[in-house]
């Protein structure tokens, strides 16, 4: 279904107007509606969409699928501004969900909830819509040549999430909708992705039940992007800003525990990586002002662990070979300071010279 049909038929809907039609269905009497109808439709075309709708009504009812889809979408395309119009679109959706055409299911979901939001429940149906997204991403495979089941769409179910997302932006799905974004791209290994997904997770719903754990999701993913301390260190720096963040505004949470060693792991790795760039300032360059800036930055980053202890080693070490050095020196200074006798022959000399009879 194209964008332009879609924007056509959401027209159509605030044309129509905002309140739904209250239909009722009745075996022998069929389709009844208390209202009148709104449409501008001519009394004959009001007659022919309500015949359409019973006779798919009685099809379904009898099994018969296949007319009953398509008396219903004879009313969807056209009369779209009927007021039987979202129940068409509801019972197709249904019966596609019957016989597990979930993504036409969706379709016809996503069209109710898009063109005819007051119809029926709006939350009911966009939880429809997550439930297929959901199945794509972990359970429904496609068939291949109809009975061997294939693999896990992981892509449309993403385009699903995106979907309710947009649809449903204030809903409570749209944050798990995002979750589940995240973990479908984690599962791809596309850590870029993950961490967008998280991202707007936490700034677009920071008072979501799903927060916390977008935080420590965050923090773990950037964490194990480190390649080691010999590596650029931001992602080190995004998991120590995340962890922090966490424990900061959600100290109360049952993963404290876990934010915690996170945060003390990624804080060993910053600091064995000041120590690895002191110990080349030291040892290949002789910079020792360089080295003890980036000895003491690994001490203050993780006071208690090995790398600080290391880190005050060589300090030591560094400040018994600055000693030395001030001692050689001051002795060379004062060997190359004249005494008074040299100074005394120096002057005797220079009083004795004469040049042109000019001192």
């Amino acid at each position: 279904m194209t964008r332009f049909f879609l924007f056509a038929l959401s027209f159509l809907a605030v044309v129509v107007g905002s309140q739904a039609a209250n239909i009722t269905w009745d075996p022998e009497k069929g389709y009844q509606s208390d209202e009148v109808e709104l449409s501008g439709l001519l009394p004959e075309e009001v007659q022919k969409v309500l015949d359409w709708m019973n006779q798919g009504r009685k099809a379904e009812e009898n099994g018969n699928l296949r007319t009953a889809l398509k008396k219903y979408k004879r009313v969807q395309k056209k009369f779209p501004k009927s007021q039987y119009a979202p129940e068409a679109v509801l019972r197709t959706a249904n019966i596609q969900m019957g016989r597990n055409k979930i993504d036409q299911a969706f379709e016809s979901y996503y069209l109710l909830a898009f063109v005819y939001p007051n119809y029926g429940s709006f939350n009911a149906t966009v939880g429809e819509m997550y439930k297929i997204a959901v199945a794509r991403l972990e359970t429904y495979r496609d068939k291949i040549f109809w009975v061997f089941p294939g693999f896990l769409n992981r892509d449309r179910a993403i385009k699903y999430f995106e979907r309710i997302i947009y649809i449903a932006p204030y809903s409570d799905y749209a944050p798990l909708s995002l979750m589940n974004i995240a973990g479908a791209h984690a599962k791809k290994k596309s850590e870029a992705l993950t961490i967008f997904a998280l991202d707007r997770l936490i700034t677009n719903y920071p008072k979501s039940f799903l927060t916390p754990d977008a935080y420590i999701q965050l923090a773990e993913t950037h964490a194990d992007l480190v390649r080691g301390p010999y590596y650029d260190q931001g992602n080190t720096e995004d998991a120590i800003t995340y962890f922090e963040d966490f424990l900061i505004q959600f100290p109360e949470n049952k993963n404290v525990n876990l934010a915690e060693d996170g945060l003390a792991d990624s804080k060993n790795i910053m600091a064995l990586s000041k120590l690895k760039i002191a110990d080349y300032y030291f040892h290949k360059r002789s910079n020792y002002h360089a080295a003890k800036v980036l000895y003491n930055e690994a001490i203050t980053i993780a006071p208690k662990s090995k790398s600080a202890d290391f880190a005050r080693g060589k300090l030591t070490q560094i400040a018994s070979i600055e000693a030395k050095k001030d001692e050689v020196e001051l002795a060379e200074a004062e060997r190359e300071e004249p005494s008074l006798e040299d100074m005394e022959q120096k002057a005797r000399k220079r009083a004795k010279r004469k040049v042109l009879g000019i001192f």
